[in-house]
């Protein structure tokens, strides 16, 4: 198989794992240069190991194996119940299916973008934004941009306002909790506001 084939087989979730691994990186190495504290390194290091070990199983999975290929390939959808069993209706899991797009499709546009002629993958916006997210965060301090990313987030996919205010105060008073008990410093940027809060 040539390059060209090669780069015209990635697909969407291929491009999500490598970025995953990268930040998974970061998030590893971070807690080393800027010297955290060993309790405050547990948790970003940890945390970005998992990603990492499970983001390269998933994107070497083809080679891995028989015994870990079945397990770390298996495809698992957690919202299909069994795809032929009749319901009390009579009506079977396919008819469910076609019946839902049916209605995603009559409900109106899914995405603010829809709303506007605007069609993007979910996955490409996720990966896209997060991005954006983590580097504006690590420029001027999580704590700043943590709210409004998640207030954005919530918009694009049209939640109610109210909620997607209430999820982007949860999630600043989790940023907080980060700097206050696990002494991470993510009120701080590393071009603007470099002395953070505390």
């Amino acid at each position: 198989m040539s390059i060209q084939q090669k780069i015209r087989n990635i697909d969407a979730e291929q491009i999500m794992l490598v970025v995953l691994v990268g930040l998974g990186v970061v998030f590893y190495v971070t807690p080393i240069t800027e010297d955290y504290p060993d309790s405050a390194s547990v948790f970003p290091q940890g945390t970005a190991a998992v990603v990492i070990v499970g983001s390269l199983l998933l994107l070497g999975r083809n080679y891995l194996p028989n015994i870990l290929k079945t397990f770390v390939a298996e495809s698992v959808n957690i919202t299909d119940t069994s795809g032929t069993v009749d319901d009390f209706m009579g009506q079977t899991a396919e008819d469910e299916e076609s019946a839902t797009e049916t209605d995603v499709k009559d409900a109106g546009p899914r995405t603010l973008g829809e709303e506007y002629g605007i069609t993007v993958n979910d996955t490409v916006f996720m990966m896209v934004s997060s991005v954006i997210y983590l580097i504006i965060g690590w420029a001027v301090g999580l704590l700043y941009v943590t709210p409004l990313f998640v207030f954005a987030y919530t918009q694009w996919f049209r939640v109610r306002w109210y909620i997607g205010l209430g999820l982007a105060i949860a999630a600043t008073l989790i940023i907080y909790g980060f700097i206050v008990f696990l002494l991470l410093p993510f009120d701080s940027g590393e071009i603007f506001l470099t002395r953070g809060l505390m």
